[in-house]
């Protein structure tokens, strides 16, 4: 079976059926996006199972994280899309944490002070109005970057990869990139593109070359995918439930930083 595999529809709805049809293959997923009115998945067969929450509102959506903490199921990846948090969640996935901030620089200070707690930043999300990370305590060293524009934050990734840490996540919001850094025992790539079919021709490709999908972020008109090196399959399974045109405008604004502990 192949490790990784990916989904997109053009609705929620649409979204959720994919997933169910996925999880039927034997795959968990792992990653949510939504961009340009396409929500995109992201699948591993890993140990494990893993479960979805969406709603509304982002205090319904708190509840509901509470309610699958008491099912033994951790928050892992959270989105946000045509008015929806939507979070997905693993089973056994250790200590967990989640934070909300109303800039980026308050959510930067409650980096630091869940680091100091003993969690590692896993990913984070920008929607309306809200920066928010989730948490685990997981091994190793944790890092982040934010950038104005595409072309600063790939700069960024690579001096972080430079000082030994990959790329494991990415996030655009208010007109920042915003990357997640771990010391992790492979090596991590990414990918932008355009328009969907070029993204999705784009893991095809890295499937070949033996990296997997791990993670996915959409911003400023433009697919970013980030990939880490494959251990074992190099076939691929794509599952495309939806299509959508997109265009890029990429931007250009000041100030780039790269944090880690």
């Amino acid at each position: 079976m192949a490790n990784n595999a990916y989904v997109s529809g053009a609705s929620l709805g649409e979204f959720t059926t994919a997933i169910k049809a996925t999880w039927d293959k034997g795959y968990d997923l792992v990653d949510v996006e939504y961009g340009d009115g396409t929500w995109f998945g992201v699948f591993q067969n890993r140990p494990g199972s893993s479960g979805y929450s969406y709603s509304g509102s982002l205090d319904e959506f708190v509840t509901a994280i509470g309610s699958r903490w008491e099912q033994g199921y951790r928050l892992v990846d959270i989105e946000y899309g045509e008015g929806n948090w939507f979070g997905v969640f693993q089973q056994d996935s250790g200590a967990n944490a989640y934070d909300g901030a109303s800039s980026l620089s308050e959510f930067k200070t409650d980096i630091g002070n869940l680091w100091e707690q003993g969690y590692e930043l896993v990913d984070v999300e920008y929607g309306d109005s809200i920066w928010f990370g989730v948490f685990q305590d997981k091994p190793g060293n944790n890092g982040y970057s934010t950038a104005g524009s595409v072309n600063e934050f790939t700069d960024t990734i690579r001096g972080m990869w430079s000082n030994g840490l990959d790329l494991v996540g990415v996030e655009y919001g208010d007109g920042n990139w915003f990357g997640i850094f771990q010391d992790t025992p492979g090596f991590s790539a990414y990918n932008t593109a355009y328009n969907l079919g070029d993204f999705t021709t784009a893991i095809q490709n890295r499937w070949n070359e033996g990296l997997e999908l791990v993670d996915v972020g959409y911003g400023d008109g433009m697919w970013f995918g980030v990939f880490e090196k494959s251990i074992s399959s190099l076939d691929f399974l794509g599952l495309d439930y939806g299509s959508a045109t997109l265009d890029i405008a990429i931007g250009s604004l000041e100030n780039a930083a790269s944090i880690w502990r």
